[in-house]
């Protein structure tokens, strides 16, 4: 049969070329892996870029309190302005963050089940923090207050949610207004990540109420670039992560949550859980830091990386160093950035002696820090990311 003639349709003016973004004018070869992320701050700086500079730090338990990686945020925002918050989880009661106060009501279930297990699980759909919330038995709530932000902030939210059914619905109510209803959108699969966004001057509370079987994938609450863009660092650590934790959600899901944030360095903290799995072979250690870096370059080709060393740990005093090593070469191949953690804290038994200070810098468990720990290493970190930064 013979195909249809195509319609005329008359001539399209052509479309203007799109901006050249400012900052590619001010990349310096001599900032190395942190070229772009530097270039993006010097714009920013100079009044040249109308956007935030944006972070994502993905990681274990040591990012997952908000402490080691507050501190940069804090650093970094006191030098370029408070772009806001970030990410942040509702629903998640074992969980905190700075600047902000959260609040939950109910019995709230979480999926995967496991949040830092290595295997795959369900669709592996579970938005940019790589976990969901959902009311597990009878009525939930989930607030957070913005406590640094002043009275006349102009705050962006960003509320992300997946629902299964059409009569999944999620009231948000901003301090001070009605609430809103959220749907997803007609002609949706079910099972697609949803996104509201919202605005607000001078609030700081927002909480959310779900109906049906509606799962949280995080809040994003930003401060309005068009007022003045700043940075943002969002926390995406989950709690006995590992680098095969990321690995296994759907790389396609994922993508599009993480292009929404658009981040020009990309922060990976891995290798203390690693460092206590005694049977896996390191090198395998590098081929999942590869495969990471290669699926967040497919959504942001210019995006720069960090990588930081694991902490010491107690029950791994000869493994720990040989995942630094891993690591390390592993970044230098990805063309990343390399913070040694382990060094920075004083090598081999320096988690035992930072617990026996008073106060302590590290947890009785041999693992963790304590706060004023972990706040050190994220002083430390921002002073030597700030230290090679040249306007």
């Amino acid at each position: 049969a013979d195909s249809a003639a195509p319609e005329a349709t008359a001539p399209r003016r052509a479309e203007p070329a799109p901006a050249r973004p400012p900052e590619l004018d001010l990349v310096r070869p001599e900032d190395g892996p942190y070229a772009h992320f530097f270039a993006a701050l010097r714009a920013l700086e100079q009044g040249r870029r109308k956007d935030h500079v944006r972070v994502a730090w993905l990681g274990d338990s040591h990012a997952a309190a908000d402490f080691w990686s507050g501190a940069l945020r804090t650093a970094l925002q006191r030098r370029f302005g408070d772009g806001g918050l970030g990410f942040v989880h509702l629903g998640y009661a074992a969980y905190r963050h700075d600047g902000a106060r959260l609040t939950t009501e109910g019995k709230w279930r979480t999926r995967p089940k496991t949040p830092g297990g290595s295997t795959p699980a369900d669709d592996g759909v579970f938005g940019l923090g790589g976990i969901l919330f959902s009311a597990h038995r009878g009525p939930v709530r989930a607030e957070i207050t913005v406590t640094g932000a002043g009275p006349s902030a102009r705050l962006l939210w960003d509320v992300c949610f997946r629902s299964s059914a059409p009569t999944d619905e999620l009231a948000v109510t901003i301090e001070g207004g009605p609430s809103e209803i959220l749907r997803a959108a007609a002609g949706d699969a079910p099972g697609a990540l949803q996104h509201a966004k919202l605005a607000s001057v001078g609030a700081t509370k927002l909480g959310v109420v779900p109906s049906g079987a509606p799962e949280l994938c995080g809040l994003v609450v930003e401060a309005d670039p068009e007022a003045r863009p700043g940075v943002v660092v969002d926390t995406l650590g989950i709690n006995g992560a590992r680098l095969a934790t990321a690995l296994r959600w759907s790389e396609l899901a994922w993508a599009a949550e993480l292009a929404r944030r658009s981040p020009e360095l990309v922060v990976l903290e891995y290798g203390t859980n690693e460092a206590g799995d005694v049977t896996t072979d390191p090198s395998l250690y590098a081929k999942q830091l590869a495969e990471l870096l290669a699926r967040t370059r497919r959504v942001e080709p210019d995006v720069d990386c960090l990588v930081l060393a694991p902490t010491d740990r107690k029950d791994a005093p000869e493994r720990t160093p040989v995942i630094r090593d891993v690591l390390r070469d592993a970044a230098q191949e990805g063309g990343c950035a390399f913070w040694d953690t382990y060094e920075a804290m004083g090598g081999r038994g320096s988690i035992e002696a930072w617990y026996r200070e008073r106060p302590p810098r590290a947890s009785r468990d041999g693992v963790h820090l304590t706060f004023r720990g972990y706040r050190e290493l994220g002083v430390k970190l921002s002073n030597d990311i700030l230290e090679r930064y040249r306007p």
